[in-house]
């Protein structure tokens, strides 16, 4: 024991001689609180406020029960929130709005009334004027057409260009036309009157007639006597430079038109007869031959004699089956040999 007692008091630490200075006590620092310790007193906080804030809540409530009275709430002095007005509720009334929408409806209404009538004034002006850029034009159609065939033909107009082109242009006969034709029928009329005119001479001999104008005529006449005219150009010969004999075949269907103007002279034989030949002689469609000539003047280019021969008696005799039948009707038919109607 007494050994154990020795070997302590040698570990046993030497009392401190000297006592510390202030500034060695001044350096150390304290020591900060651990993570625990923080939890700790968060924890003893929270539930300290918590109990708290419950009493005082309670004591309010069981206060304000007994003795106070239920706040009301008083509109702020100064908000810029007020009342509707009478004006206000006018103004956002259903009638209110059915009236404005209504004033609306009729502004636009009337606009739409005035873009129309300026849109139609502008369209009639358009017509206007487009009408007469057409008038213009279709009087410019002749001389233009002229122009174009004296180009085409000029010096070199020949005998042969001129049948060719007569019987291209009178393929279908004379078309008539007038205000409501189409532009198409009526350059195809100018054009034909400027062929007879710049082909044909003045005084061109047809048979009994003279002119141009007369030939147009007899065109005219043929084209409103019958109809599905067609002309369709045969075989050509040129027994010398200076004549044509140009074969064809006229196709014509007889209508009630042509009994009456061309046959009208069937009423003077008897009934029986004039009602057969009638009978056989409409809607019948007749292909009658024709030749031709054309005679040519080398020194102004142009054709001064046109004869047609017309052969009536073969196509008749094969409608009417009958040689008397036809021999009637060619002693009342209103055509001549060469072809002119109405002498």
């Amino acid at each position: 024991m007494t050994r154990v007692l020795h070997i302590f008091e040698q570990f046993e630490p030497h009392p401190i001689q000297q006592a510390l200075s202030s500034d060695v006590i001044g350096c150390v620092l304290p020591r900060a609180p651990s993570a625990r310790d923080l939890v700790h007193v968060n924890a003893g906080k929270i539930s300290s406020y918590t109990s708290s804030a419950a009493r005082n809540t309670d004591g309010l409530a069981n206060k304000g029960q007994t003795n106070q009275p239920k706040p009301t709430l008083e509109p702020r002095k100064n908000s810029h929130i007020s009342a509707p007005t009478k004006s206000s509720l006018e103004r956002s009334s259903p009638k209110r709005h059915r009236k404005r929408r209504a004033k609306a409806t009729a502004e636009h209404r009337e606009q739409r009334r005035v873009d129309q009538e300026r849109y139609r004034k502008k369209k009639a002006q358009r017509e206007h004027d487009l009408a007469k850029v057409v008038k213009r034009l279709s009087q410019e159609v002749p001389l233009l057409q002229m122009q174009h065939m004296r180009m085409a033909f000029g010096v070199k107009l020949t005998l042969e260009a001129v049948v060719t082109k007569y019987f291209q242009l009178f393929r279908y006969g004379v078309q008539f036309s007038n205000e409501t034709s189409s532009c198409y029928l009526k350059a195809r009329s100018q054009q034909q009157l400027v062929f007879l005119r710049m082909a044909m001479s003045n005084d061109v001999t047809l048979g009994e007639l003279r002119g141009v104008e007369a030939l147009l005529e007899q065109w005219k006449r043929c084209s409103t006597y019958f109809v599905h005219l067609e002309l369709h150009q045969g075989e050509v010969s040129n027994p010398s430079p200076n004549f044509i004999w140009a074969c064809a075949t006229l196709s014509v269907t007889i209508t009630k038109t042509t009994l009456e103007e061309v046959l009208s002279q069937l009423i003077e034989i008897e009934q029986d007869y004039r009602l057969e030949l009638r009978s056989r002689l409409l809607g019948q469609q007749l292909a009658l031959p024709c030749r031709v000539c054309f005679e040519w003047d080398e020194s102004s280019k142009r054709v001064v004699r046109l004869e047609t021969m017309v052969d009536f008696f073969t196509p008749l005799l094969d409608v009417l089956g009958c040689v008397e039948y036809v021999a009637l009707v060619m002693q009342k038919l209103l055509i001549t040999l060469e072809g002119i109607i109405g002498l």
